[in-house]
């Protein structure tokens, strides 16, 4: 064999090592990166609820929606802001409610926070007998002050009203009521 031949071989040989190297460092930085990915997400503020949300009415006639949320994340929850709509199953009239609420205080991990939302006994369509089935749409922005990033949680929910005076509980909406009540609110 020449020693041309061989140096080609020996320069082939050389340049496939350094390919597969190549492409195993590739295939390494992916696959810290995507670890990297889901160990900051992980560790993100995340808020749940603590209980099952309450539905009653208070001493004054106004009915009380009551949700508490805990921070079931690693970080805190800081600038929480929620806005909070409950409109009727239908989707064609106005909201019963719309309404807004911040909290500056920060949220550690396992700590709750309530959200109460009151509707006055003198609005005409409130009826503690009979009031028909709502959806309930709570949108929650809040910052990671440790990684400085803004996360959102929009929770759709489907309240049964009331029935014969008996208030009925709060459900996850489902898919289908979901996009109902997407396109609903793309038309407000």
């Amino acid at each position: 064999m020449s020693s041309e031949r061989q140096f080609n071989l020996s320069n082939i040989f050389i340049t496939i090592t350094t390919l597969i190297f190549a492409i195993t460092s590739l295939i390494t930085v992916y696959i810290s990166l995507s670890a990297w990915k889901e160990e900051r997400e992980s560790v993100r503020p995340y808020l749940t609820f603590h209980s099952s949300p309450e539905v009653y009415f208070d001493q004054n006639g106004q009915l009380v929606f009551a949700f508490r949320f805990t921070n079931v994340g690693l970080h805190p929850v800081a600038n929480l802001h929620c806005q909070t709509i409950i409109a009727n199953s239908n989707l064609t009239s106005n909201p019963l409610h719309t309404d807004q609420y911040s909290l500056v205080n920060n949220i550690p991990q396992n700590a709750v926070a309530d959200l109460i939302i009151y509707i006055k006994k003198d609005n005409q369509r409130i009826n503690e007998q009979n009031l028909d089935e709502h959806f309930i749409i709570i949108n929650l922005k809040y910052t990671d002050p440790i990684l400085t990033k803004d996360h959102e949680q929009i929770i759709y929910l489907r309240w049964a009203g009331i029935e014969n005076a008996k208030i009925n509980p709060i459900f996850h909406a489902s898919t289908e009521e979901k996009k109902q009540i997407i396109d609903y609110l793309g038309q407000l």
